[in-house]
């Protein structure tokens, strides 16, 4: 054979090589291909195309109803378990299906999803696409450990990182400020800068309370609090936790017994209102007259307002 020709012969290899491999990514990406468009983009023969897709990748592909090809469903399953699984917990979504199998994600996964018999309703979150850059930042700066200075509600703080945190669709960094573990919407944070110099060690005690946190607010003192739930509102309490360490204990009646550990008031509080009027703060019992209290200045502030807007409107007429 000469030179020319085992140079050509390498050279069509070559080409083959980059063709099939960019094939398979596009059917890796998720889509289905179609032969015709195929040869138009890679400038070849539809037979060569039909050659790629009938022998060269033949168990690897498959042809669909509509004539187009996608991935065999043995080739779609080759995700790792460890990575599907590995994403529904950083995602939060572990046991968001009763059937968390390898195999039912897989199912879902690969039904089109105008068949599918599921869908899940979205929590509303912020978005912060516009804050792409300042949120890596903030990623390269825990993973190197860096401190950052920035200005947060127009004061000027110096931190050290800990971890990014999402909560109740709001993202956190969780940071010590003062020998003291914080709390920051990252939304708020503004004129980011990251020390490239510094370097801080992170303090075990801190890594292990935030991992054992299932909310944000950090504080070292807790506050035990029981709570008395009706028995119209008890379902909602047991089928899902809505405070931070819940525990309860369901009565004769129907009505609930809720103990629950608290950092601050104004955490507790939102649930009780939202509760109202079958949820009531047994102990502390100053956290009671707190919330009374509350309740009592906003309904003065409405009726006043109601009061000055009638004769406002009586004083236009």
């Amino acid at each position: 054979m000469s030179a020319s020709t085992s140079a050509s012969s390498a050279s069509k290899g070559e080409k083959l090589a980059q063709r099939l491999s960019q094939i398979l990514a596009r059917l890796h990406q998720g889509d289905a291909v179609d032969k015709h468009q195929l040869a138009q983009d890679f400038q070849v023969d539809v037979r060569t195309i039909e050659r790629d897709l009938g022998e060269r990748l033949c168990g690897i592909v498959e042809r669909s109803a509509d004539g187009q090809w996608q991935l065999t469903r043995t080739a779609r399953s080759s995700i790792p378990a460890k990575h599907l699984h590995g994403y529904a917990r950083m995602s939060g979504t572990e046991h968001l299906f009763p059937d968390s199998s390898l195999r039912y994600l897989l199912e879902q996964l690969h039904t089109p999803e105008q068949q599918r018999t599921t869908h899940v309703q979205a929590i509303a979150h912020e978005d912060l696409r516009p804050r792409t850059q300042e949120f890596m930042q903030l990623q390269t700066a825990i993973e190197q450990k860096h401190t950052c200075s920035f200005s947060y509600k127009g004061k000027a703080r110096n931190v050290q990182p800990y971890k990014l945190i999402h909560k109740n669709g709001v993202w956190y960094l969780a940071a010590e400020e003062g020998s003291k573990l914080k709390n920051f919407s990252i939304g708020l944070i503004e004129n980011l800068l990251v020390d490239q110099g510094s370097f801080f060690v992170q303090k075990s005690n801190h890594k292990e309370y935030i991992d054992a946190k299932d909310d944000v607010w950090f504080t070292e003192e807790t506050t035990e609090v029981l709570l008395r739930v009706a028995p119209e509102a008890a379902y909602y309490f047991i089928r899902r936790p809505l405070l931070p360490q819940q525990q309860q204990r369901q009565d004769r009646d129907g009505s609930l017994l809720v103990t629950t550990h608290i950092n601050h008031i104004d955490q507790l509080l939102p649930v009780v209102r939202y509760w109202l009027p079958h949820v009531r703060i047994v102990q502390p019992a100053e956290w009671h007259e707190n919330l009374l209290s509350s309740l009592r200045h906003a309904l003065f502030h409405w009726e006043s307002s109601a009061s000055q807007s009638l004769k406002t409107n009586a004083y236009q007429d």
